[in-house]
């Protein structure tokens, strides 16, 4: 198979001359956004509808609401390289007041081009990387920073167009008494590696091949790993897309094999990228495009993490369901959806309806509500009835020193009444498969069920590549029973809540981009218990109930 390489071959003749150039761009070989910021890449991670179309961190950007953070990695402030040709207008000679007026309006049309070129190159990974958007190398308006991983991307062969690359993940952990879930009394200090890389193989118009391979590691524990930790070299997306139909009534893409879902704000449905694994499930898609609407519908079933052999696929535990988003409606982007959830194992069968609307007022004004009823069957004798929703308001405040956006939200979600009833299948809400991280704490102590969460969220770019997260909770339990993990297992199975009370936590987080491609997060989490811990069969037995977590990470994507 023969391939063209004229990016790589480009690079290559520029920075041989200089030792200094190759160990920049060396440097440049990067790796989203956090980000439940996930914060995501550390965080979060970029809020995508997962239409291969739209773009996924770990890192807040600067104007979007604490749902649609950005993945760190992304550079707002990236410094253009050495200017490009621009295509040139045949020469006319128009009059001379018309052709002043015409060489401003293409100058600024010029300039738009290229912001939009950047723009593109800013975004160019996604939350899921089958998502990625690579046209800007395409582009002959794009005069921005060339890295040596471009010349992997849309390389042109006999066979149709491959795009290799990946994304490389370093963070250190030191946690004090959460080791594990919950506050456990138990502390540890360990680094958590994670690399991952795909082939995009796009055959024609009709075909594509997509494959990625992930391996994660932990070293240098007391404690035991936790699931979401390691796995050693494994499949974490290898499907098969067909287009059944693109024109003018839209385009409908069929897709067969292990596949990540992320839809909307990942408050139901996420990779789950904050973690050291990332989640994935294997099974048939279908997604509907024309113009603002987005129509998914998918049946699969959860992919099972085993840290030393190979992952397979759990026929006990099924998802399925449909995810409609219309975005630029007179309400902003609207989104509703229906999710099934059937669990063998525990022995409960869920049902999600849900709907979330996002956007902004004329006066400036940012919003954010979403919510959900759950029906179905629970792993006791009992109908399963239970629900969640999450309302937020923001604004971005300016200042003559700094502009922060400022987030004031409110997540409920119901638990269950019957205290010998509480466990993983109990009447609570099941948060299914979120990226809990990017909203309930970095510190992920509790998981969306029987909880209530007042939390006000800040960010501030403090320079062009700099930005600081400041997050304060508030967690009550909704029902006197216990609150839960992110895995959804209750917390305390022997004492009723004494008290609502869960506590209180600060997350500060500073974001450091170095470039569009590199990544620095420095966090640090202080949680502040409440009179639920006070209980003497509540909590360590120490009783000190309060944790600590610092972290420091860095990503690089290729």
């Amino acid at each position: 198979m023969k391939v063209a390489l004229p990016r790589c071959t480009q690079w290559i003749s520029v920075t041989i001359p200089s030792l200094v150039l190759i160990t920049w761009s060396a440097t440049d070989v990067n790796a989203q956004a956090i980000s439940d910021h996930g914060l995501e890449t550390v965080f979060v991670q970029t809020n995508a509808q997962d239409v291969d179309s739209v773009a996924e961190s770990s890192n807040p950007d600067s104007s979007a609401n604490p749902s649609e953070l950005q993945e760190p990695g992304r550079d707002d402030g990236a410094e253009p390289a050495s200017p490009s040709t621009e295509p040139v207008a045949p020469a006319t000679a128009p009059p001379p007041a018309t052709a002043r007026t015409q060489a401003a309006s293409s100058s600024q049309s010029v300039q738009e081009k290229r912001a939009a070129a950047m723009a593109k190159m800013k975004g160019a990974y996604a939350g899921v990387f089958y998502a990625n958007n690579f046209s800007y190398l395409d582009d002959p308006y794009y005069n921005g920073p060339r890295y040596f991983s471009d010349c992997f991307k849309n390389i042109q062969t006999r066979y149709g167009t491959l795009s290799l690359g990946g994304e490389s993940r370093y963070r250190y952990h030191d946690e004090r008494n959460m080791r594990g879930l919950g506050i456990t009394g138990n502390d540890d200090t360990f680094w958590l590696t994670r690399n991952r890389l795909y082939a995009d193989w796009h055959i024609n118009d009709t075909f594509r091949i997509y494959a990625e391979a992930l391996d994660a590691n932990s070293g240098g524990e007391i404690y035991a790993p936790r699931p979401i930790e390691e796995n050693d070299f494994d499949i974490q997306n290898l499907f098969v897309d067909v287009k059944l139909l693109d024109g003018p009534d839209g385009t409908l893409t069929a897709r067969l094999g292990r596949q990540e879902l992320l839809f909307g704000a990942q408050r139901t449905v996420s990779p789950l990228d904050w973690a050291n694994t990332r989640r994935t499930f294997q099974g048939v898609r279908g997604n509907y495009q024309q113009g603002d609407t987005s129509i998914d519908a998918f049946w699969t079933e959860l992919v099972r993490v085993d840290p030393k052999g190979s992952d397979d696929v759990s026929s006990d535990i099924q998802f399925y369901g449909t995810y409609l988003t219309q975005q630029n409606t007179s309400l902003g982007t609207l989104e509703s959806y229906y999710l099934g959830s059937d669990n063998h194992f525990i022995g409960f069968s869920e049902q999600t309806l849900g709907s979330r609307v996002s956007g902004a007022t004329d006066n400036g004004t940012l919003y954010d509500f979403e919510g959900a009823y759950q029906f179905g069957s629970d792993a006791t004798d009992d109908r399963h009835s239970a629900g969640f929703f999450s309302a937020g308001l923001g604004r971005n405040i300016e200042t003559d020193f700094f502009s922060p956006v400022v987030w004031c939200r409110w997540d409920r979600a119901s638990g269950e009444k019957d205290f010998n009833e509480v466990g993983q299948g109990d009447g609570g809400y099941d948060h299914l498969y979120p990226l809990a991280h990017k909203y309930l704490g970095f510190m992920d102590l509790f998981g969306r069920r029987n909880l209530d969460d007042f939390n006000v969220f800040t960010q501030t770019p403090l320079t062009e590549k700099v930005s600081l997260i400041l997050w304060y909770h508030y967690f009550r339990l909704v029902e006197a029973t216990t609150p839960y993990s992110v895995v959804m297992t209750p917390y305390n199975t022997t004492t009723p809540a004494a008290s609502k009370d869960l506590g209180h936590e600060i997350d500060v987080l500073l974001n450091y981009n170095i470039n569009p491609r590199n990544n620095v997060v420095l966090g640090y989490s202080h949680f502040n218990a409440g009179d639920y811990y006070d209980a003497p069969t509540i909590g360590p037995a120490d009783g000190k109930n309060d944790a600590d977590f610092f972290y420091f990470q860095y990503t690089t994507r290729y």
